[in-house]
């Protein structure tokens, strides 16, 4: 079985960006399912993952933390096994709504997710701007290594 050494999520400022890629010794479908059934999305990302109408595009949403945020989200692509996008904010929707894109490919048997999140409407100088994105990374290593152990621990 590969042993990964996944590195964390980084930034990119003058974007306003966040990304991490991470290899996963799991299928791209065990992978997909971690990213498309509610279920199982809660257990990675927030403790609740709520979408009353399914997982597809243009679905509406929201995303949970216990004791912290919730994040109304909605569905902007859905590409079995390949693409998955939305896009959150904090309480209600608007143009303060950051994008969610991960992508999935497969390398020699195991899957690859490519997160990037972007659109943050970020304020302040780059150094503020740079320590609220360093911030969101952080979450996303988080998120990210969650899902990998999720994703290796579900049957094949």
């Amino acid at each position: 079985m590969p042993e990964f050494e996944n590195p964390p999520a980084t930034v990119d400022v003058p974007a306003s960006r966040v990304t991490r890629i991470v290899s996963v010794d799991a299928p791209v479908a065990t992978v997909w399912r971690c990213l498309v059934e509610p279920e199982l999305l809660a257990r990675w990302l927030g403790d609740i993952a709520a979408f009353p109408d399914g997982i597809a595009p243009g679905a509406m949403g929201r995303f949970a933390w216990t004791g912290e945020v919730v994040l109304a989200a909605r569905i902007r692509e859905v590409e079995p096994a390949s693409r998955f996008s939305f896009e959150w904010a904090e309480g209600i929707l608007s143009d303060r709504a950051s994008l969610v894109e991960v992508t999935l490919r497969e390398i020699d048997g195991c899957a690859q997710v490519h997160l990037v999140e972007s659109g943050f409407p970020l304020e302040g100088d780059d150094a503020t701007r740079r320590e609220a994105l360093r911030s969101l990374a952080a979450g996303w290593t988080v998120e990210l290594d969650e899902l990998v152990e999720l994703a290796e621990s579900l049957p094949r």
